[in-house]
């Protein structure tokens, strides 16, 4: 979706991760351990936590790329030792990654989205950080986000 891709370099919030799968059929999804994870963008001010419930949590979808299993399709994937690394199409655009770390304690993530723009290649570099926090606090449910600044977005697990 060219707006899509749009959207997701004007508003140059990347919303984190890693759920490697295709549109047809999911090879390898990377899942994070329940809980509160604190995300810290590089590339960035907007950072945020999400409460996780590890059998909803799909990480490119709900952090990098909305709606990243029904439009994108995983082209390449590689894993050796802690870091896996993906490359896939997407309507209007291409995603590659390099995730590192573990789904327990912490992981980073980069990731490359490639666009055309007047007939010119525009890439938008995501960097961003996780770490796990502990039990969700009350009153943050399964799937929400909880900004800097104290803003919460409704859960993103409504149709999980």
């Amino acid at each position: 979706m060219k707006r899509s891709a749009t959207l997701f370099l004007m508003t140059i919030l990347p919303l984190c991760a890693a759920t490697f799968a295709s549109a047809a059929e999911p090879v390898q999804r990377l899942q994070r351990a329940t809980g509160l994870w604190k995300v810290t963008p590089a590339t960035s001010p907007f950072s945020w936590e999400i409460c996780v419930d590890h059998a909803r949590d799909r990480l490119i979808d709900d952090d990098l790329w909305s709606g990243f299993e029904q439009e994108c399709k995983i082209e390449s994937q590689s894993r050796q030792g802690d870091s896996y690394q993906f490359a896939s199409s997407c309507p209007d655009a291409k995603l590659a990654g390099t995730f590192k770390g573990d789904l327990a304690k912490a992981y980073t993530l980069s990731a490359d989205t490639t666009v055309q723009v007047n007939g010119k290649s525009e890439v938008q570099r995501t960097e961003l950080a996780a770490v796990f926090q502990g039990a969700c606090p009350a009153g943050l449910a399964p799937g929400a986000k909880k900004m800097r600044g104290g803003m919460v977005m409704k859960s993103l697990y409504t149709d999980r």
